[in-house]
């Protein structure tokens, strides 16, 4: 997203417009295509503790669990850094960019929103950070996965370009990493990933009060989630 909005910083007219953006979007699917075909070239290695899933339906409501505790608790992490001027300022980065997208025409700016944040960044991203990335670590340190999704998630957190973002993607990877070793699920990742960038467009109000109420209920949530998947899988090792 950040370099497609440098390219349309540039554009003047609404014919460029159309044109960068279909090519942007092509660009974006072969990469999709790319890094798929990459990922499924990776195999576990034997050495990785292998899961066998109970329950996929209970798998998934697990991690709806975990990421909704984790939008709730970057909610309040945001609306924190947001009182002070300096992170107030970063705040407004990504509003910027989106910004760009409608300039020079609204409808097809949404389109784009929806498409690169909403379907085709999410997918990207799985297929990268956990479909190529974490797989390879967790075959790497593979008696020490919580050092690969820790890892992972510091490579995913830096490519923000942004102090705010990094804080809450860092986190976010987090929460997907111990999704995908858990599951070993890219597209439960993908849908889980979608859910929070879906989420993240969408404006959630924040008060003193409400932080306070997030901060519970996304500690609740995030335990719940965590707790369940780890327990109903680790009972389940092959």
């Amino acid at each position: 997203m950040i370099i497609s909005s440098f390219i349309f910083l540039f554009i003047k007219d609404k014919e460029s417009f159309k044109l960068i953006t279909i090519t942007v979007i092509l660009m974006d699917i072969l990469l999709v295509l790319i890094c798929g075909f990459i990922a499924n070239k990776i195999n576990f290695s034997e050495k990785v503790i292998k899961f066998k899933a109970e329950s996929k339906f209970k798998n998934l409501i697990y991690s709806i669990s975990l990421i909704l505790g984790y939008i709730l608790i970057k909610c309040l992490i945001i609306y924190i850094l947001s009182k002070i001027s300096y992170f107030s300022l970063l705040n407004h980065y990504e509003s910027f960019f989106i910004n760009l997208y409608l300039k020079h025409e609204k409808f097809l700016g949404y389109v784009i929103i929806f498409l690169q944040i909403i379907i085709i960044g999410p997918i990207l991203e799985e297929i990268l950070f956990r479909g190529i990335l974490l797989k390879s670590l967790l075959n790497k340190y593979y008696e020490k996965p919580f050092k690969s999704i820790i890892y992972s998630s510091v490579v995913f957190a830096a490519i923000h370009m942004n102090l705010i973002q990094s804080i809450t993607a860092f986190l976010g990877a987090f929460i997907l990493g111990i999704i995908y070793y858990y599951t070993r699920s890219i597209k439960t990742c993908i849908f889980i990933h979608i859910i929070n960038n879906f989420l993240a467009v969408v404006r959630i109000p924040t008060n003193s009060l409400i932080a306070v109420i997030y901060l519970i209920l996304g500690v609740y949530l995030i335990n719940i989630g965590y707790r369940n998947l780890i327990n109903k899988n680790e009972k389940n090792v092959d």
